[in-house]
């Protein structure tokens, strides 16, 4: 089996009028274990495939109730802007698309309370 030095469990997209890209990804380091995840913009993780870090998607299996490794992260550059990308033969279940989209269910601002 692969080691892997990191992985990605969930993604944020920046938008604009006539594009969609990931921004950011939920990066979890594999030192000591399954660690926390932390949200690390996509250039940072772009130097860290540079310097030769493996990183693959990971997904929860409900049915199973643990990890599931995925597709191995890595990226592409258009027009000189670095874009994340999983190997193109990998399952649509596993590609970087189908991680949490992170934007829904995180806020990043304070949290607002509600009362009835």
């Amino acid at each position: 089996m692969e080691q892997w030095d990191y992985y990605i469990s969930g993604i944020w997209k920046h938008k604009t009028d006539d594009s969609e890209y990931i921004s950011d990804v939920f990066l979890h380091s594999t030192l000591g274990g399954f660690g926390k995840g932390n949200k690390i913009c996509k250039d940072d993780v772009v130097s860290l495939l540079k310097s030769g870090a493996k990183i693959t998607t990971i997904t929860w299996n409900y049915h199973l109730i643990q990890w599931r490794f995925g597709a191995k992260v890595e990226f592409d550059e258009v027009n000189g802007e670095h874009y994340l990308r999983t190997h193109p033969d990998a399952n649509t279940f596993d590609d970087l698309e189908s991680s949490i989209q992170m934007e829904y269910i995180l806020v990043d601002q304070s949290v607002t309370s509600f009362s009835n």
